[in-house]
C-alpha cells in the first residue's frame, strides 16, 4: 500500500486494502475479512482461495481475504445533503477525542487527494455520523469516478465513528470485517453524503452500518462491518 494510506500511524488503512482485494472480484456484494495489519510501502502477494476467493498475505501469514457475499440490508434511513450541512454546523466532531487529523479517511489535514477528507459531524436524533463530501478530483488519477480501494475507505471511518459515539466503544476498536455492496459509481467532483450507524453491540463487538448516497439520496455503496473492541494489554 502507498507510505500515505494510513488510519493510525504505520499501519494500512483498512479500507482501501478491502477495496484493493475486493476489485479481484466481479460480484456487487463482497465480503473482506482483516487478519493482521497491512503493512505500508511494500508489495503483497496476491492468491486465490479454495472458496474461489483472494487473499492477501506473506510467508508469516494472511492479511486480508475476500469471497463473495449476499447483498447488505439497505440503511434505516438516508441523510439529505441540508441533513448534513445542518449536521456539519450544529454538531461538528472536529475536537472529538475520536479525531485523527491525518487519518486517510476522515483526517482534515490531508491535502487534496492524499486523503478523502470526510468531515463527519453528529446527527443525534438519528444516531448516525454524516458528512457532505464532495471526493476530490484529484484521487481519479485521471478517471472520472473513484476506483473500489477510494470507495471502500470511504466507507471504513463512518462505522468507526458510529460505534465509538454511540456504541461506547473505546478509541481501541479496528474492524473486522467488512461486507459491501456497490450499486453505483461515486462520481469526483459531484456532491454526496457518507454517513454511519449502530446496528447492534455484544460485549467487544460492534456491529455499524455505513453508506454512501448522492446529493440526490440514491444510494451508491452500503457496508456492513464488524468493529472490535482490542482486549486489554496483559
Amino acid at each position: 500500500m502507498p507510505p500515505h494510506v494510513y488510519g493510525f500511524p504505520g499501519v494500512g488503512f483498512g479500507g482501501y486494502a478491502a477495496g484493493i482485494l475486493s476489485r479481484n472480484l466481479s460480484a456487487a456484494s463482497v465480503k473482506v475479512s482483516f487478519r493482521r495489519p497491512m503493512p505500508l510501502g511494500s508489495p503483497v502477494p496476491l492468491r486465490s482461495t479454495e472458496d474461489k476467493g483472494y487473499e492477501l498475505a506473506d510467508a508469516e501469514g494472511v492479511f486480508l481475504t475476500a469471497q463473495e457475499c449476499d447483498e447488505v440490508a439497505l440503511p434505516p434511513s438516508v441523510p439529505s445533503w441540508d441533513d448534513a450541512v445542518a449536521a456539519a454546523k450544529r454538531h461538528p466532531l472536529t475536537d472529538s477525542p475520536f479525531t485523527t487529523r491525518d487519518c486517510y479517511g476522515c483526517g482534515g489535514d490531508r491535502a487534496p487527494g492524499q486523503g478523502l477528507r470526510q468531515n463527519f459531524s453528529q446527527l443525534p436524533e438519528r444516531r448516525m455520523v454524516v458528512a457532505p463530501w464532495t471526493p476530490d478530483p484529484e484521487l481519479g488519477q485521471g478517471g472520472a469516478t473513484l476506483a473500489a480501494e477510494q470507495v471502500w475507505g470511504a466507507l471504513d471511518c463512518p462505522g468507526g465513528w458510529a460505534c465509538r459515539l454511540f456504541s461506547d466503544a473505546p478509541h481501541e476498536t479496528v474492524t473486522a470485517y467488512m461486507a459491501t455492496t456497490v450499486t453505483k459509481p461515486v462520481v469526483l467532483g459531484e456532491d454526496h453524503v457518507t454517513f454511519g450507524w449502530v446496528i447492534s453491540k455484544s460485549g467487544r463487538k460492534h456491529m455499524v452500518g455505513s453508506a454512501i448516497a448522492t446529493r440526490d439520496g440514491e444510494l451508491c455503496a452500503r457496508t456492513e462491518a464488524l468493529w472490535l473492541t482490542l482486549p486489554p494489554q496483559v
